[in-house]
């Protein structure tokens, strides 16, 4: 982080900008030496301005802390709120929701996150209680993607709220172990790993049972009414072998599979 000299002449930059200055100077502060330990004095100092200078912009430590905490949910809805907007189905919005969060709130901003992470409990209580149900909200808005996508069939059921709590989770934890220009993982590395354990988990699908079983059941779909007919009837011979084989008293061998055996040549039962 630059020092005093670092920074251009407060004074001189524009009204509008100001404000934005000392937000960021104040959450590299607040992150570096942590709240409670970081003064008005030291926000001043750094930026080069008397803490009654500093006065006229906000009122006190915990207000600045508070003014963070909204820049924080302003970037997280920003981009969720066009995503929600666009015509796309659940499967496509929650990926947009998952890379936003992941490349455009939390890795761009890692000293504003650092906070809003750590010292939420510092917050006044009034404020404390809006953040929680701004959160809640974000929650919320997956939680009902999420829903919309088990009802159309393209996620598997399971619990909403839970898989939300989980992705938000997830994407939030970056922070803690991203170090921009330091990290072995890009951004899109990250979004595309976090995707894929989403989407196909974590334990390995020895012989592709799963994915035959899915393919089974795609194919008997698409079956026609004759070949329908031919199967059943193919199967109906095998159960008709297995029950005059058991009548006679011969030994079945068992099979793994718990599939009817196939036919073998049929003896014809003689007649008293």
């Amino acid at each position: 982080m630059e020092g005093i000299e670092g920074h251009p002449d407060f004074k001189g930059l524009d009204k509008s900008v100001r404000l934005k200055k000392i937000i960021q100077t104040a959450t590299e502060l607040f992150h570096r030496k942590g709240y409670r330990s970081t003064t008005l004095d030291d926000v001043a100092t750094e930026l080069g301005i008397t803490k009654a200078a500093l006065y006229h912009y906000v009122s006190s430590k915990e207000n600045l802390l508070s003014i963070i905490y909204i820049q924080a949910l302003e970037n997280i809805f920003r981009n969720v709120d066009k995503i929600l907007g666009m015509d796309l189905p659940p499967d496509q919005k929650l990926k947009m929701i998952i890379r936003n969060h992941i490349k455009e709130i939390i890795i761009p901003s890692l000293p504003m996150y650092a906070v809003f992470f750590s010292e939420e409990n510092q917050l006044p209580e009034s404020d404390f209680k809006k953040i929680q149900e701004e959160k809640k909200k974000y929650t919320m808005i997956l939680e009902q993607i999420i829903g919309e996508g088990i009802l159309q069939g393209l996620f598997r059921a399971t619990d909403a709220r839970l898989l939300a709590f989980a992705i938000i989770g997830m994407c939030n934890w970056v922070y803690k172990w991203y170090k921009v220009g330091n990290s072995n993982y890009s951004p899109d590395q990250i979004v595309e790993h976090f995707m894929s354990l989403l989407e196909r988990g974590y334990l390995q699908d020895h012989g592709g049972e799963r994915s035959a079983q899915r393919t089974n059941q795609r194919g008997r779909k698409s079956l026609s009414r004759n070949e329908t007919y031919k199967e059943l009837k193919v199967q109906c011979e095998r159960l008709m072998e297995l029950v005059e084989r058991l009548e006679e008293g011969e030994r079945v061998p068992t099979h793994k599979s718990h599939e009817v055996p196939p036919p073998a040549r049929r003896k014809r039962r003689e007649t008293a």
